[in-house]
This record gives C-alpha cells, sequence and structure tokens, in this order.
C-alpha cells in the first residue's frame, strides 16, 4: 500500500487544486457576469479575469495531454481510449471557452458605454456562453479525476516526480493573485499545500500581497471580496 506521501498522491492532489481553481474561476467570473459590470472598470477587470480563466483552462488541458497522457497510457493500455475521450473532450471546452472569449472581446469594445443596453445584452450572452462551458468543464472533471486517481497509482515514485516537475515547470505564470487566491477563498482547496510548494518561491514570497491583490480584484469587479 502507498504511503500518504506517495508521488502519486502529491501529484494528484495539485491536479485536483488545479481543477478547484478551474471550478471557482467560473464562479468568479458567472458572478461577476451575473452583476452586470456598470462601468468601464468592472468591464475590464471582467474581461480580464474571463481571459486569465480562458487561457488557464486552455493551458492546464495542453499540459496533462502533452505530460501525462504518454506515461498514463503506457501503464494501463486497456484505458487509452479513456484518454482519448477526455481529449476528445477538451477540443470540446476549448471550442465552447473560444466562443466566450468572441463576446468577451465584444464586451470589451463596448467597455466605453458600460451602462448601455448594448453592453448588458453582451454580458449575459457571454454569461450564457460561460454557463454552456460550465457544464462541460464539471462533467469534465468529474470523469477525469476518477481516471487519474486510478491511474497515477500504478506509476512509480520516480516517474511521477518527473512528471511533477514537468507540469510545474509548464504552468502558467499570469496573474498569480487569482491562482492563490481562488487556492484559498472561501477555503483552502484540496491539495493546497502540494501545490502551493509547486509554486516557484519567488511567488510564494509574495503571498500576502497577492492575496490582497486578489480581494481588491473581487471589489473592482462589483463583487464582496
Amino acid at each position: 500500500m502507498r504511503s500518504a506521501e506517495s508521488e502519486s498522491d502529491k501529484i494528484y492532489d495539485e491536479l485536483i487544486a488545479a481543477h478547484t481553481i478551474m471550478r471557482r474561476g467560473v464562479d468568479l467570473m458567472r458572478a461577476a457576469l451575473k452583476h452586470a459590470p456598470a462601468t468601464a472598470g468592472e468591464v475590464d477587470s471582467c474581461v480580464g479575469v474571463g481571459r486569465w480563466l480562458i487561457e488557464f483552462v486552455h493551458s492546464h488541458q495542453r499540459r496533462e495531454e502533452e505530460v501525462l497522457w504518454r506515461p498514463l497510457a503506457q501503464a494501463s493500455p486497456p484505458d487509452v481510449v479513456e484518454l482519448h475521450d477526455l481529449s476528445v473532450q477538451h477540443v470540446a471546452i476549448d471550442r465552447e471557452l473560444d466562443g466566450l472569449a468572441r463576446r468577451l472581446d465584444r464586451l470589451e469594445e463596448l467597455s466605453a458605454v458600460a451602462a448601455s443596453p448594448e453592453t448588458r445584452a453582451m454580458a449575459e450572452a457571454a454569461l450564457a456562453a460561460l454557463e454552456s462551458a460550465a457544464v462541460n468543464i464539471s462533467d469534465h472533471l468529474d470523469e477525469e479525476e476518477a481516471l487519474l486517481k486510478a491511474l497515477l497509482a500504478l506509476l512509480d515514485d520516480p516517474v511521477v516526480r518527473t512528471l511533477r516537475a514537468a507540469m510545474a515547470r509548464s504552468a502558467p505564470s499570469a496573474r498569480p493573485d487569482l491562482v492563490l487566491g481562488l487556492m484559498s477563498d472561501p477555503t483552502p482547496t484540496a491539495g493546497y499545500a502540494s501545490m502551493l510548494n509547486s509554486i516557484p518561491l519567488s511567488t510564494r514570497a509574495l503571498r500576502p500581497l497577492l492575496i490582497a491583490r486578489y480581494h481588491s480584484r473581487k471589489r473592482r469587479l462589483g463583487l464582496v471580496a
């Protein structure tokens, strides 16, 4: 039996933390769009968070396929089809997020007339696109987490250690305040400690400042921090 400190447990915890950031990022965007940004500052903040979320999801999915899928398929050849299905789901999610991105681009163009009916209508269109993507993201993460829990346990610790390092090296560095904030708001996510240790020390040293920036960003979205 593997110990609680096995490498497979650590990488699984880190994946759960990243998935929780996505889930909470969707919740944050949903709240911001339902609030209906009414000033240029709120529109700009909302668009910025939305673009970050889209890139975070895109990047995480690419890293899973580039770093994890091959060794997992080699460890359990019968599950190659399941991994392929997850990749197909990634493509569908990417397509829906691209639709959200187009609506956010248009919303940004309307920021000078933030309180106009056209801007409110575009915020509603962006919310509808987000909700459509959110269903697929949630269903996908549920399925993926169950499969990865089983497959990662098949890998030897030295292999997983290498995979953890590769995932950490290729992690997106944009908006660390959102990453750290969503990891801890409203409570520390499962895998918080393991995920935090995978973040560069220079970023971790700024954690109090970055958490304060996260709450400031929520206020700029018109939300209670």
